[in-house]
């Protein structure tokens, strides 16, 4: 499949205007909004997210808490393993 190099660095040249736009945006509301307003916006976004997502189910907590100790389970057998072969960490 051949691409047609001039079509490519329009839409390559678009994309860049696209983001350069989308930067100068940014910068713009930046300098509008104070550290305070930004933090309270920062803030409001966080809580809207964990409003989206649902607590995990009794199980999954259980799970996690299965796997965090076989993971720490492992590290101990590990670390026993290489204190008997002398080995730094």
């Amino acid at each position: 499949m051949k691409l047609d190099k001039e079509l490519y660095r329009k839409a390559y040249e678009l994309h860049q205007q696209s983001s350069d736009a989308k930067l100068v945006e940014r910068a713009r509301l930046h300098s509008e909004l104070s550290s305070a307003e930004a933090f309270k916006q920062y803030v409001d976004l966080v809580e809207f997210v964990w409003k989206l997502c649902p607590e995990p189910s009794e199980w999954q907590r259980k799970e996690k808490l299965e796997s965090i100790v076989r993971y720490y389970a492992a590290i101990q057998r590990l670390e026993a393993w290489r204190r008997s072969r002398g080995q730094a960490a």
